[in-house]
């Protein structure tokens, strides 16, 4: 039988409340960004400061160091950037989702060849920019597709959501801090053959020792990087549960558990389209056939719960295990007004009628990364 969701009042919570986690990561990050900025601070003064020439060779050293840990602003990658006026509907669809939820829409929006969809924070300041995969939007049902814009924008949502360009500059301080000296890989060690003397000999223990210093100057960097991403990790598992809660307001308990399973099964969409591109047939035609499978059964959701408890523990992952997503959302079932979703019905309609012309467009970059991948 079909998953059905009881009729409820509409959550009227944030959808990304605060609390002890978001504080904690958001503690961390600015005691990782206010050491970083006395680090500086105390190289200008070293830099100004009377000198020898040994003293100047550290001080450039320093500012070398400086500009390798300098946070950098992220990019979209080649994903393609959809201009308000091209596509007013998608625009106004994202708009509807942000109200809704009472959060800012993003400063921008765009589509790639990817199989998911996530928020970018673009320029230093870590504006965010929605990030959505044509063959995942493709594939889903108006519905989900409602349910996919209200899980990523309710991460836009509350104070947490102002704090990810901290939590982002943070992270990327300490893992680039981690990765200045990183360890030669286990199969890196290489034999040295003498042509002269036509001797044989292996420099296997003097790469065991480099490995084991360079390990040991790594460790605290790595170690600090490690508490990091565990803090960030558990915030951001809390932020998702309550994004899914926000993506129920306005899609409905049944379209977000419906979404949930499409995407927990993303991989066999994935093989499925590189097929039909391998049988010379149009990967997103055979990705829009998918939108006609029937609605999940009960049994459905129970197999896929049975699949992701199978994951186990998932320490630093930045999403719970689908099988906990899926019990949050049936433990408080939401639907949404009618007359509103059917609202949001009619905008997701005319938004895929925009995207649809992007179709011809990416057809073949996404050919060519289907290819390389079952390579």
């Amino acid at each position: 039988m079909p998953i059905s969701s009881s009729p409820s009042s509409r959550v009227a919570e944030a959808p990304t409340p605060v609390g002890p986690r978001s504080t904690a990561v958001t503690a961390f990050s600015v005691v990782v960004l206010a050491v970083a900025a006395l680090a500086v601070a105390l190289l200008v003064w070293a830099t100004v400061a009377p000198k020898n020439a040994v003293q100047w060779v550290a001080v450039v050293l320093g500012w070398v160091f400086v500009a390798a840990l300098a946070p950098r602003p992220s990019r979209a990658g080649d994903a393609v950037q959809l201009d308000p006026g091209d596509f007013p509907d998608t625009h106004a669809l994202v708009a509807a989702v942000a109200t809704e939820l009472g959060v800012r829409p993003p400063t921008g929006l765009r589509v790639d060849i990817g199989f998911g969809a996530h928020l970018v924070g673009s320029s230093s300041t870590r504006r965010p920019v929605l990030v959505v995969g044509l063959p995942l939007w493709t594939c889903l049902t108006d519905d989900e597709r409602i349910a996919l814009l209200g899980h990523q924008l309710a991460h836009l949502g509350g104070p947490a959501g102002a704090g990810s360009a901290l939590v982002a500059h943070a992270h990327g301080v300490l893992e680039r801090l981690a990765t200045l000296l990183v360890p030669l890989e286990r199969g890196a060690v290489t034999d040295f053959e003498d042509t002269r003397l036509d001797v044989a000999y292996s420099n296997a223990i003097v790469n065991g020792m480099g490995r084991g210093v360079l390990r040991a100057v790594s460790f605290p960097a790595v170690l600090l990087l490690r508490a990091f991403e565990r803090t960030a990790s558990r915030d951001s598992r809390a932020r998702a549960h309550a994004a899914d809660l926000g993506a129920a307001r306005v899609a409905g308990t049944t379209a977000v558990v419906r979404l949930l399973l499409t995407t927990m099964g993303i991989s066999g969409l994935h093989t499925m389209a590189g097929a039909a591109v391998r049988r010379r047939e149009n990967a997103f035609e055979a990705l829009a056939a998918v939108r006609e499978r029937p609605s999940p059964t009960a049994g459905d959701v129970a197999r896929a719960r049975t699949r992701a408890r199978a994951e186990g523990p998932r320490g630093r992952a930045t999403h719970p295990r689908g099988d906990l997503r899926l019990s949050a959302l049936e433990a408080r079932p939401t639907e949404p007004d009618a007359a509103a979703l059917e609202s949001r019905r009619s905008l997701v309609q005319r938004a895929d009628a925009e995207l649809a012309g992007l179709r011809p467009m990416l057809e073949r970059p996404l050919r060519d990364e289907l290819l390389d991948s079952w390579m």
